[in-house]
């Protein structure tokens, strides 16, 4: 049996105050393929928790039949302090409250040209022993970030664990949503089987979102490094952020299904032993984030959709409307909400209470959008 439990604990916050990130680890340390999971990281997205519970006890079964060949490693509640921001039983979670504030998602420590710094002299013609180098560079820089807050702490944590493995798979949900996955350009085909696996039929694809999330700074430094040394540099980390449905979409059905698909994935790749699964990714779609339009609200009130989450919609057709509560006259007081594009409607917000001018509902087209801008895809 390889099943061991770390508690990685976070600087105190406020005095007799202290917080824990709890790690799973499955398989021999140091071991290939190595896949890092977590869940929660926008603390008010809970699908995953019991996503990965579920898959915990599916990978202490195969522990304890010696079916574990890589490693794995598990954090399934990733963001302890956005998950204390508890008023009156509703948890916001998906903004700091200190540290400046700002999305727990979004600016993430970026290491590309310090590694580069640290290996450019000692880069060969052996791209294994260029893995070696770079992972080796990336753990010394990582235990020269700061970690004098909560907060630097518990991203300095989720990376030690995260940078060295092959795969990176983080897990979030939306508002309401069919399943999906957003997933760096250069991955599209490695992880079509996973989409598969999962029911995705839709895959945003991504080149540079600009926003610095977990699932990219993972993937950053390669990426960075590849851009200067080519084939000498291969893919040391790859990545992708799965949006598990809708917030409410939480069930033992809903867990048990992701979790034998997150398992199925693991088989597929060589990291437990077991029979090959079969995989159908005909019905899977990538399209391009720069394509995805980002329904707005044109006022403040209460929406009602027209099209339900997974239909197809046309550009300028009606995908609902938001009452406006403050009109005078009630019987011009609806407002449409139009697509810009032909594509998926596949999320939306949950609350119906919708703020004048905020994204409401996305709807995955194929054609670039001149109102999206590169660097600038992520607008929360």
């Amino acid at each position: 049996m390889s099943y061991q439990i770390y508690s990685h604990v976070l600087p105190s916050a406020t005095p007799g105050t202290q917080r824990i990130l709890k790690a799973h680890h499955f398989g021999e340390a140091g071991a290939r393929p190595k896949v890092y999971f977590h869940a929660g990281l926008h603390a008010d997205e809970w699908p995953g928790f019991l996503v990965l519970n579920t898959l915990i006890k599916l990978l202490k079964k195969a522990d304890d039949a010696g079916l574990i060949q890589g490693e794995i490693i598990i954090v399934p509640v990733a963001n302890p302090i956005g998950l204390a921001q508890n008023f009156h039983g509703y948890i916001p979670g998906r903004f700091a409250f200190s540290d400046g504030g700002g999305n727990f998602n979004r600016n993430w420590p970026q290491l590309g040209a310090k590694v580069e710094k640290r290996i450019k002299d000692d880069i060969t013609d052996d791209s294994v022993e260029n893995l070696l180098l770079i992972r080796k560079a990336i753990q010394n820089e990582l235990i020269l970030l700061p970690e004098t807050t909560e907060l630097q702490g518990m991203k300095k944590t989720l990376l030690a664990l995260s940078m060295d493995a092959d795969e990176v798979i983080d897990l979030h949900c939306s508002g309401e949503a069919s399943m999906h996955a957003y997933v760096a350009q250069e991955f599209e085909s490695h992880f079509k089987p996973l989409l598969a696996l999962l029911g995705a039929r839709v895959g945003l694809s991504e080149v540079e979102t600009g926003a610095s999330s977990f699932d990219e700074t993972n993937v950053s430094v390669w990426r960075d490094l590849k851009g200067q040394y080519s084939n000498l540099i291969p893919w040391g980390s790859r990545s992708l952020t799965v949006e598990l449905r809708g917030e409410n979409d939480i069930s033992n059905e809903f867990a048990q299904q992701d979790a034998d698909a997150l398992f199925s994935y693991l088989v597929l790749r060589g990291v437990v032993g077991g029979d090959l699964p079969v995989i159908d990714d005909s019905q899977v779609e990538y399209f391009p984030l720069d394509a995805m339009d980002l329904v707005k609200a044109p006022c403040a009130g209460i929406v009602c959709y027209h099209k339900a989450i997974g239909e197809e919609v046309e550009v300028g057709e009606l995908i609902g409307e938001v009452v406006n509560l403050m009109d005078d006259d009630v019987d011009t007081s609806r407002y449409p909400l139009i697509a810009r594009t032909n594509g998926v409607f596949f999320a939306r917000v949950q609350r119906r209470l919708v703020v004048c001018g905020e994204s409401i509902a996305k709807i995955a087209g194929k054609e670039h959008l001149a109102f999206r801008e590169s660097g600038h895809l992520f607008e929360d």
